[in-house]
Formats: C-alpha cells, structure tokens, sequence
C-alpha cells in the first residue's frame, strides 16, 4: 500500500506531466489554426500539398494522443482523490511502485495491461453482438460472418 508521502510523490508527478501536456496541446492547437501555403492550390506541385496534408494529419494524431494521455492523468488524479490510486482497474492488485514511477498514470498491473492490449476483453464484450446460437433464420452466411469477427475482430478498430 502507498504511504501518504508516495501519493504525494505522484500527485506532484501527475500535475507536473498534466501541464506539460496542456502546453503541448495548447501549442499544437496554434500550429493547427495556421494557415499552411498560399492561397490556392492550383500553382502548388501535388508532392508539397501532400506532404502539408502529411505534416497536418500527423500534429493532429499527437493532439489527439495528447488528449487520451490528458484523460489518463485526470483519472489518476482522481483516483488518488478517492482512495484507489495503485490499485489495478482489472484485477484489484496493486500495482507495483516501479511501473507508477515510470507510468504515474497507470491505471492496471504490467500483466493486465498485456491482456488489455491483446484483445481477449475487447472480444469478450464483442460476443454480445454474435448471432445466438439457437437462431433459425437459415442464412448460414451471417454465421460465417459472426465467425470471422470473432477470429479477427471487427474491421472498424
């Protein structure tokens, strides 16, 4: 269990990565508002409005994993708020003071996380939309179709 200096340490820790991570937001923000090139795209080569639309696709995947990562930070912050800060979401383990001091933020144990990551939750709360077994319409096609979404998950991730 966390003492109450370590939970100090870490709420120090996580408004400390919460600002920087507002500065990045903030900045990228500025640099997303700009506006990129001249007027018009007819005298512009086709290779340099590509690697514009590159540049700004790429900055706006950052902020957007800037945000997640704000959330993340906020969550743990409350956490701490509640009494639960470095206890795994999954599991109820508590997650060890290594892994906090390298990801404040974490939120399950290194094992949980794996298995987050793998997709065996994601599948089993993806069973709810399988046709049930006991159905009768005689299309064997939405079977294979529910075969192949389980196998390989669904194609919109």
């Amino acid at each position: 269990m966390l003492s109450k200096q370590d939970l100090i340490h870490f709420e120090r820790k996580l408004l400390e990565k919460k600002q920087e991570i507002i500065n990045m937001i903030e900045t990228n923000e500025k640099s997303l508002r700009e506006d990129y090139g001249e007027l018009t795209a007819y005298d512009n080569h086709f290779a340099d409005t590509a690697t514009e639309l590159d540049e700004r696709e790429k900055e706006m995947m950052l902020n957007d994993n800037a945000k997640d990562l704000l959330e993340d930070v906020e969550e743990a912050l409350e956490r701490i708020k509640k009494g639960t800060y470095g206890i795994c979401i999954d599991t109820g383990e508590e997650i060890p003071y290594s892994r906090l001091e390298v990801l404040p933020y974490a939120k399950r144990t290194l094992k949980a996380q794996e298995e987050f990551e793998s997709g065996t939750v994601i599948q089993e709360e993806n069973k709810s939309f399988l046709t049930p077994p006991d159905d009768k319409r005689g299309d064997k096609r939405i079977d294979i179709a529910d075969e192949l979404q389980y196998e390989h998950g669904n194609s919109s991730y």
